[in-house]
């Protein structure tokens, strides 16, 4: 089998799959010192799928954290797939689209515009899962990017958002009048750590949002295509169905959207292995 690691900045995302691409196993684990983390990913799979180290053909790395390896992962070789490439197939893969942005949110987030064959980076954001724990972690005193999504459901944001209806009293077909205005621009004292957390939540996803919206626009697409961890908020529907609604581009949230990048280096691995890859 082949053995895919998407490592990134703060979440590494392993896929185990037949060469034909029939996934095995999949399982995330915090990223800390990349090689480590390659280490301990492969032997949490094996222990997780009861797998020998001897039936993996193949470690497939992509990721920024990709590049911290030079040679085998514990005696097995590797090859590496070009990861804005990565995303971009991906998101073709995990949405059956053949074309469309590809709005990688990891960390920070990416823009791929990825089409047959091609895959072109339009730019990308600071903004994305890190923020969110960085904020949360000063603000709430909580790191842990599961537990503040968790945590949000239970918010309320007319207690941390201004919205329009706050300084419009008539409604304009583009701003409706719970259409966020300012972020945080009615903190409330009353606010409690879930409508803080909703808040930093919503924040991200609206200003990824409209980023997307307008990479679109630029590229003359209507498909957007959501991946990476952040991806599975569950905020991310209310959020992106709003902008869908509001600007007309079809927001597409993949069941597989975490794994997203890590299946586009499954699909390159096998459909151009000797352009698309590079043994070390």
């Amino acid at each position: 089998m082949l053995l895919v690691m998407d490592v990134g900045g703060s979440t590494t995302k392993v896929v185990g799959c037949t060469p034909q691409g029939k996934i095995i196993d999949t399982l995330q684990m915090e990223t800390a010192a990349p090689v480590e983390t390659m280490r301990a990913a492969l032997a949490a799979f094996l222990r997780r799928t009861g797998k020998r180290r001897e039936e993996i053909e193949e470690v497939v790395l992509t990721g920024v954290g990709a590049s911290f390896l030079d040679g085998a992962l514990e005696g097995l070789p590797t090859s590496r797939v070009e990861e804005l490439t990565a995303i971009g197939r991906g998101g073709l893969v995990v949405s059956g689209l053949r074309e469309a942005l590809v709005v990688s949110m990891g960390t920070g987030t990416a823009f791929v515009h990825a089409s047959p064959g091609k895959a072109v980076h339009l730019g990308g954001s600071g903004l994305g899962g890190g923020t969110l724990r960085g904020l949360a972690s000063r603000l709430l005193g909580e790191d842990d990017a599961r537990q503040v999504l968790a945590l949000a459901q239970a918010g309320d944001l007319r207690r941390v958002d201004l919205q329009m209806r706050d300084i419009c009293r008539e409604a304009a077909p583009t701003l409706p009048p719970d259409l966020t205005a300012s972020n945080f621009g009615k903190l409330a004292a009353g606010a409690t750590d879930a409508d803080v957390a909703l808040g930093l939540v919503h924040m991200l996803l609206e200003n990824i949002g409209v980023f997307a919206v307008l990479a679109c626009r630029g590229a003359g697409l209507t498909d957007a295509v959501c991946t990476g961890s952040f991806a599975g908020a569950p905020q991310a529907q209310t959020v992106f169905s709003q902008m869908q609604a509001l600007f007309g581009v079809r927001f597409h949230l993949p069941a597989d959207a975490a794994f997203a990048t890590a299946l586009g280096a499954v699909a390159l691995r096998r459909e151009a292995p000797d352009g698309a890859r590079l043994w070390l």
